[in-house]
């Protein structure tokens, strides 16, 4: 894994095909192009970043070992996603003991970008900066670990609905109505402000 990729695909597709043909610079280019996201997505389930870590190889580890025989037809980022998380929430029950929550007992943080950042990005005064930020985490407070990892996913590293279903191992409707239940629910609790604007403050706000 510490080969880097030299080339470059024109597609997620293309990229994915010269992996399934057993191609290490696409390999390479998989690992530099989503870990880092993969880590973002593991933190925000455990704070021991060195079990997301371990995570993450076993996930490449057993992509390259079954490349042979992986499904042509992926959406890459969900597809690691998905394993990812399947990967990490048996390597927490085999380290730890879990109360059930959600489904599968693990909290799901979303941490603010510090004040220091978004000040330097922001021409409004701090004080209704500040104020903004502190409803935006109450709010998330009040969601649900599921509310909270959807919006995330969906909004921060922009998985799509179809996608999103499957990582939750939901029906579509349900992703649609777990993400209409989640946005409704901030906008309770962030006023003044529309409906449309709220995904605007996630991405404000939020970090990866």
């Amino acid at each position: 894994m510490s080969v880097r990729s030299k080339r470059t695909f024109q597609s997620n597709q293309e990229l994915w095909q010269a992996f399934l043909s057993s191609d290490k610079e696409a390999f390479a280019c998989l690992f530099e192009e989503y870990a880092d996201a993969m880590y973002a997505y593991g933190c925000k389930m455990t704070s021991d970043a060195e079990l997301v870590k371990d995570a993450i190889q076993d996930v490449f580890v057993k992509l390259y070992k079954n490349r042979l025989s992986l499904r042509e037809n992926v959406m890459i980022k969900g597809y690691l996603f998905v394993t990812l998380k399947h990967t990490l929430l048996n390597l927490l029950h085999t380290h730890v003991t879990l109360s059930l929550e959600d489904g599968d007992g693990v909290r799901f943080k979303i941490d603010l970008l510090s004040q220091r950042l978004y000040e330097e990005d922001s021409s409004c005064g701090c004080c209704e900066e500040e104020e903004t930020r502190q409803q935006l985490l109450k709010a998330l407070d009040e969601l649900t670990d599921r509310q909270r990892e959807a919006i995330y996913l969906h909004y921060i590293q922009e998985i799509p609905l179809n996608e999103l279903s499957v990582l939750l191992d939901m029906n579509y409707q349900s992703t649609r109505n777990l993400i209409h239940r989640a946005m409704t629910k901030l906008r309770q609790h962030i006023q003044p402000t529309s409906y449309a604007s709220i995904p605007l403050l996630l991405v404000q706000y939020l970090s990866e």
